[in-house]
C-alpha cells in the first residue's frame, strides 16, 4: 500500500512539470503538388522568433509546448494554423492564395506594406512581367508597364540612359528625373545594377506618397529591389545571351536617282565625283552583344547570402561606338539573438568603359549629320586609299574622318556599399540604423589628331593640328538614417504603426580638366600633355563642391478590420545649397482609404467581389535638384590677355527655395472573381509653384551678372491613370495573363518668373542646321500646355515661296514676316492626348511567350530631319530626301523658320518586345542541373504609324536646360534607334 502511495504521489508531482514540459516540434511543409516549399515561417503565435523551412520543406521549432497555437505562413500561401499535441514527424500543405492583391507587399518609403493595405498612388512590377532580352539599361525593363511612368529614349546609343517622367514634369531648373532607390540607398544611378539582380520595382507616383523622401521626392520614387539568398542548398545560376542591333535608318535618294534627276534638270549645279556610297552604311554596322552573368546564393535559418557577377558588352550601330560594363554584387543578411536583430550588408562595384562617337550637332567632327548630307556620288576613298574630301564646301567632311580617327572615350567606376542592423527592443517596437556610401570616378580622353580633315590639292593642309582633352570627375556620397518603428494590433482589429526617423546625406564633386593645341605626336595623343605645343591658361579647369542635407520625418497609419485606413506623415528637411531665410521647409500628406469589399453588406450578398477600395490622399513634396552654389554669388576666375581676371557667372539669392509640388490624388482599387480581374483607377491634380529656373534677365546695372537662380513660376499637371489585369486561362497546362496600363497627363504652364523677375515667354526647342541657326520651335507662356509649337501657320504656296497665315487672318509671304513674331501662333502639341501598355503572357507546358505593345496616340513631333535634308535649296550640294526634290520641281524655296508645314502626327503603336522560351525542369539529360531554359527576344520588333520619318517616337517626356522643357522634336543628329534580336539561356544548379 505504500508502495502505491508513494507512486502516485510521484505521478501527482510529476504532472506539472509533464504539462508544461517542452518538446522540439518537426516537419515538412509543401504545396499542392507534393512540391517542397523553402523559406516557410513556422512560429508560435504571439511569441518572437520561430524557424523556417530548408530547401527540402524541412522545419524544426523548438520550445514548443502542448497547447501551443502553431502558424504556418510563406507570401502566396493561405495561412495554417493549428494547436500542438505532441505530433511527431508533422506535414503541412499549404493551399495557394487566390487573393493575389493580399500576397503582394509594395515598398512605401522606410518600410514596406500590403499592396492591398496601401493608400497611394503605388505600382509594382515584377521581373518576371519585365521586358525580356538585351537591355542597355535596367529601366527599359519597364517601359510600358506602369501607368503614369513614360520611359523614352531619342535613339539607341548603348552610352546613353532613358528618360523616365512619372506624372509628366516637374520642373525646369531642378529637372524631372525621379529618385531611385536601391535596397534602401537613395541617390543610385539604375544603369549600374544587372538586370539579372533585379526582383522588382515599386513606383510611389502621389506627392502624399512621395512626401516620405522631403525635397527629393517631386519627380516620384522608385524602388528597386535586388536578389537575396534564401534558406536552403547552394543554388548557382548562370545566364548567357548574344545579340544584334540593326539601325533603323534615314531615307535618302541613292547615287542613281541623283543622277537621273540633275540629267533632268541640267541647270542644277553640281559636281559628279564617281562615287556610289550609301553613306548610312559607312559609319552603321550590325551591333553584336554579349552578355553573361553568374550569381551563387544559398543560406539557413540564421543567415544568408547571394553573390553575383554580370559582364556585358555591347557593340554600338555607329562604327567605334560601344559600351563594356562589369558589375559585381553580394547581398548578406544574418540574424541574431534569436531573430530579435537583422543585419543586411550590400556591396556593389561597376567597371565600365564607354567608346563614344560625337553626334548631337552640325560640326566638322559630328559623325551622324556629316554621313547624312554627304552626296552619294562622293566616293569614300582616293585613289591613293586617303579618304576623299571635297575642298571649296564650308562644313562639309568625310565622317569616316570623325569615325575612325578620333578617340573619345570615358572610363568610370562605381563603390556602393550598405550596413542595416534593425533590433526588436520589445514586442512590435523595432530600432533600424542604416548608412551607405556611394562613390562615382571617371576618367575621359579625347583626341583630335592631326592629320584629319586633309583637303586634295597640290598643298595638303589640316584641319586641326591636334587637338586633345583629358578630364576627371568624382562624386561620393554618405548618408546615415535611423528609424524607430511600433507596429502592433490591439483587439484583434485596430492596426497601428507608427514611424519616426532621421536622415543625414553629405554629397560632393570634384574634378579637372585640361585642354590643348598643335599635337606634335599622333601616337601619344592626349596621353602625354607634354605632346603639345600650345596649351592656353583658361583651358585649365578644375572644381570642388560640397552639400548637406539633413531630414526628420514621421508616419503614422492605422486601419480597422483592414476597412477603414489612415494615414498621416510629414518630414522637415535642410539643405546648405538653399538661401539663408530658406534652409528649412516642412512636406506633409494625408491618406485615406475605405475597403467597401470587407463590409458585411457586401460580404454576404456579392461573393464576385475581393476588392474595392476607395482611396483619396493630399500631399507636399519637393524638389532640391540644383548646382550646389546656386544660392551663392559665383565668382569665376578666366584668363583674358594671360591675365587672371573675374567675373560672376550668377548672383547671390538669400531667399532661394525648394519646388513645392501639391498634389490630390484620388484612386480606385478592385479584385473580381478571386482576382482574376484586378485593377486601378487614378485621378490627380498637382500644382508645382515656386519653380526653381535660372533667369537671365536680370538687369547688370544694379547686379554682378545677369543670372540669378529664383522661385518663379508654376505648372499644373492633372491626369487619369488605369490599369487592368486578368488570368484569361488557367487550366494547369495552359495559361494566360494580360495587363493594360492606360496615361492620360495633361500640363499647363501658369506662370512664368515672380513678382520680381518675370517673363512673358520663353522659346525653347532650337534647332540648327544649314540656314537654321538657333530656330526656336516651342514656346512656354502662361495658359499654354506644355510642349507647344510655336512658328508659323502654313497656308501654301505662290511664286515659289511659302505663304503663312497671319494673326490677321491674312496670307502672307514667309520671308516677309520670318524676322517678327506678329504672325507667330501655335501650331501643335508634343504632349500625347495619352499613352497605353498591353502586356501578355502565355504559358503552355514548357513552353513561355510574352508580347509587349505599347501606343502613343495624338501627339505632334517637329520633323526638323525633313526641313533640313528635304530643303530644295540642297539639291546639287549636298544629300536630300525624296522631299527636296518634290519642293525643287514646285520651284519652292528652303523654309528657315518653324512652320507648320513640318509638324506630323507622330502617333504610334509598337511592339517593344516579345519573348519565347522552352524550360528543362529536371532534366533527364542532366541531373545536376534543376532548371534550362533557352529563349529568343526581339526588341523594337515593328511600329504602325502615319510618321514619314524613321522613327516617331522622340523624347515626349521633356528635357530641361536650366529654365526650358522641351520635346517632341526629330532632330537629325541623333543616334539611330535600333531593332535587337537576342538568344539565351538561363541555366540554374
Amino acid at each position: 500500500m505504500k508502495t502505491i502511495y508513494k507512486k502516485l504521489l510521484f505521478l501527482l508531482l510529476l504532472l506539472p512539470f509533464s504539462m508544461f514540459a517542452q518538446s522540439t516540434l518537426s516537419g515538412t511543409v509543401v504545396e499542392k503538388s507534393g512540391q517542397p516549399i523553402p523559406g516557410v515561417n513556422v512560429n508560435v503565435q504571439g511569441t518572437p522568433g520561430g524557424a523556417s523551412t530548408d530547401f527540402d520543406g524541412k522545419f524544426q521549432l523548438s520550445n514548443v509546448k502542448k497547447g501551443d497555437k502553431i502558424v504556418v505562413s510563406f507570401i502566396g500561401y493561405k495561412t495554417y494554423s493549428f494547436i500542438y499535441d505532441a505530433q511527431k514527424n508533422l506535414k503541412v500543405t499549404l493551399e495557394e492564395d487566390s487573393n493575389e492583391l493580399k500576397e503582394v507587399v509594395v515598398q512605401v518609403g522606410y518600410g514596406s506594406a500590403k499592396k492591398k493595405d496601401v493608400t497611394g498612388a503605388v505600382s509594382k512590377v515584377t521581373a518576371e512581367n519585365l521586358n525580356q532580352g538585351t537591355l542597355v539599361d535596367p529601366i527599359q525593363g519597364l517601359q510600358g508597364k506602369a501607368a503614369g511612368v513614360s520611359i523614352t529614349k531619342q535613339g539607341g546609343d548603348p552610352n546613353k540612359g532613358f528618360d523616365v517622367r512619372i506624372r509628366g514634369a516637374a520642373g525646369f531648373a531642378a529637372g524631372g528625373a525621379p529618385l531611385y532607390v536601391v535596397d534602401g540607398i537613395r541617390g543610385v544611378d539604375p544603369t549600374t545594377i544587372s538586370p539579372d539582380d533585379i526582383v522588382s520595382y515599386d513606383i510611389l507616383k502621389d506627392a502624399a506618397s512621395t512626401a516620405i523622401y522631403g525635397a527629393d521626392g517631386a519627380n516620384g520614387v522608385v524602388f528597386i529591389t535586388t536578389k537575396k539568398g534564401k534558406s536552403g542548398k547552394t543554388t548557382i545560376e548562370f545566364n548567357s545571351s548574344i545579340a544584334t542591333d540593326q539601325a533603323i535608318e534615314q531615307k535618302f535618294i541613292s547615287a542613281g536617282q541623283y543622277r537621273d534627276y540633275i540629267k533632268a534638270h541640267p541647270s542644277i549645279d553640281f559636281t559628279d565625283n564617281g562615287g556610289s556610297v550609301d553613306w548610312q552604311d559607312q559609319i552603321f554596322r550590325t551591333g553584336f552583344t554579349k552578355v553573361n552573368s553568374l550569381a551563387v546564393s544559398g543560406g539557413n535559418e540564421t543567415s544568408n547570402y547571394r553573390a553575383s557577377i554580370s559582364n556585358s558588352d555591347f557593340e554600338g550601330v555607329i562604327r567605334n561606338s560601344g559600351k563594356k560594363r562589369t558589375v559585381g554584387r553580394l547581398n548578406v543578411t544574418q540574424k541574431a539573438f534569436n531573430d530579435k536583430m537583422i543585419i543586411d550588408m550590400g556591396l556593389s562595384a561597376t567597371i565600365e568603359h564607354n567608346d563614344y562617337v560625337n553626334y548631337g550637332s552640325d560640326g566638322k567632327d559630328q559623325v551622324i549629320y556629316q554621313a547624312f548630307q554627304r552626296l552619294p556620288t562622293d566616293p569614300v576613298y582616293r585613289p591613293d586609299g586617303a579618304l576623299f574630301e571635297s575642298p571649296g564646301t564650308n562644313n562639309y567632311y568625310n565622317p569616316l574622318q570623325s569615325v575612325n580617327n578620333i578617340q573619345n572615350n570615358r572610363d568610370a567606376k562605381f563603390l556602393s556599399g550598405n550596413l542595416a542592423m534593425s533590433y526588436e527592443l520589445a514586442r512590435g517596437l523595432t530600432a533600424k540604423v542604416s548608412g551607405s556610401y556611394l562613390r562615382n570616378d571617371s576618367e575621359s580622353t579625347y583626341f583630335e589628331p592631326t592629320y584629319n580633315y586633309i583637303f586634295t590639292g597640290t598643298t595638303e593642309t589640316p584641319i586641326y593640328l591636334g587637338y586633345g582633352k583629358r578630364s576627371y570627375a568624382n562624386w561620393e556620397q554618405g548618408l546615415i538614417e535611423a528609424t524607430l518603428t511600433y507596429k502592433r494590433t490591439f483587439a484583434e482589429s485596430h492596426n497601428v504603426t507608427i514611424l519616426g526617423g532621421y536622415s543625414y546625406r553629405k554629397t560632393g564633386s570634384d574634378g579637372f580638366a585640361m585642354e590643348a593645341n598643335n599635337a606634335t605626336s599622333n601616337t601619344l595623343g592626349s596621353n602625354n600633355f607634354q605632346n603639345f605645343e600650345t596649351i592656353v591658361l583658361g583651358n585649365l579647369t578644375s572644381y570642388k563642391n560640397e552639400r548637406k542635407d539633413i531630414g526628420m520625418f514621421a508616419r503614422a497609419t492605422y486601419d480597422f478590420e483592414s476597412k477603414y485606413y489612415v494615414t498621416g506623415m510629414i518630414r522637415r528637411d535642410g539643405s546648405s545649397i538653399f538661401g539663408d531665410n530658406n534652409q528649412w521647409g516642412y512636406f506633409p500628406s494625408v491618406q485615406v482609404a475605405w475597403n467597401i469589399a470587407n463590409e458585411n453588406f457586401i460580404k454576404n450578398n456579392v461573393s464576385a467581389l475581393n476588392l474595392l477600395k476607395f482611396r483619396g490622399s493630399w500631399g507636399i513634396s519637393g524638389n532640391s535638384n540644383l548646382p550646389v552654389d546656386a544660392k551663392d554669388l559665383a565668382v569665376r576666375p578666366s584668363i583674358q590677355g594671360g591675365l587672371v581676371a573675374y567675373g560672376y557667372s550668377h548672383n547671390a539669392n538669400p531667399d532661394l527655395k525648394w519646388d513645392q509640388n501639391t498634389e490630390t490624388n484620388f484612386g480606385l482599387d478592385f479584385g473580381l472573381f478571386n482576382n482574376r480581374l484586378s485593377g486601378s483607377v487614378e485621378f490627380y491634380s498637382k500644382k508645382i509653384t515656386d519653380m526653381l529656373i535660372a533667369n537671365t534677365n536680370v538687369p547688370t546695372e544694379t547686379n554682378f551678372s545677369n543670372t540669378t537662380f529664383i522661385n518663379g513660376g508654376e505648372m499644373k499637371n492633372s491626369g487619369i491613370e488605369a490599369t487592368l489585369s486578368a488570368k484569361v486561362v488557367d487550366n494547369g497546362k495552359f495559361s494566360y495573363n494580360t495587363t493594360v496600363v492606360y496615361t492620360q497627363n495633361k500640363q499647363e504652364v501658369i506662370a512664368l518668373g515672380n513678382s520680381r523677375y518675370n517673363y512673358s515667354f520663353i522659346d525653347t526647342g532650337y534647332i540648327s542646321g544649314p540656314g537654321l541657326v538657333g530656330v526656336p520651335t516651342q514656346r512656354m507662356q502662361a495658359g499654354y500646355k506644355l510642349g507647344t509649337f510655336f512658328g508659323y501657320e502654313y497656308a501654301g504656296v505662290s511664286n515659289g515661296k511659302w505663304l503663312i497665315k497671319g494673326n490677321d487672318n491674312q496670307l502672307h509671304y514667309l520671308e516677309d514676316v520670318a524676322n517678327s513674331d506678329e504672325h507667330k501662333k501655335v501650331i501643335g502639341n508634343a504632349l500625347p492626348d495619352f499613352e497605353m501598355g498591353w502586356s501578355n503572357y502565355f504559358k503552355y507546358k514548357n513552353w513561355d511567350l510574352s508580347m509587349s505593345f505599347r501606343a502613343v496616340v495624338g501627339n505632334d513631333v517637329y520633323n526638323a530631319t525633313n526641313q533640313v535634308f528635304g530643303n530644295p535649296d540642297q539639291v546639287g550640294t549636298r544629300s536630300v530626301n525624296n522631299e527636296a526634290l518634290i519642293l525643287n520641281d514646285a520651284g519652292i524655296q528652303g523654309a528657315y523658320s518653324a512652320l507648320s508645314y513640318y509638324i506630323e502626327d507622330a502617333s504610334f503603336i509598337k511592339l517593344d518586345n516579345i519573348n519565347l522560351g522552352y524550360t528543362f525542369v529536371n532534366p533527364s539529360f542532366a541531373s545536376a542541373i534543376s532548371k534550362l531554359r533557352f529563349f529568343a527576344s526581339m526588341n523594337n520588333v515593328f511600329t504602325l504609324t502615319n510618321y514619314g520619318g524613321a522613327d516617331p517616337e522622340v523624347n515626349f517626356s521633356g528635357g530641361k536646360d536650366n529654365k526650358e522643357i522641351f520635346f517632341g522634336i526629330d532632330n537629325y543628329n541623333n543616334y539611330p534607334k535600333t531593332r535587337t534580336l537576342t538568344f539565351g539561356l538561363n541555366l540554374s544548379f
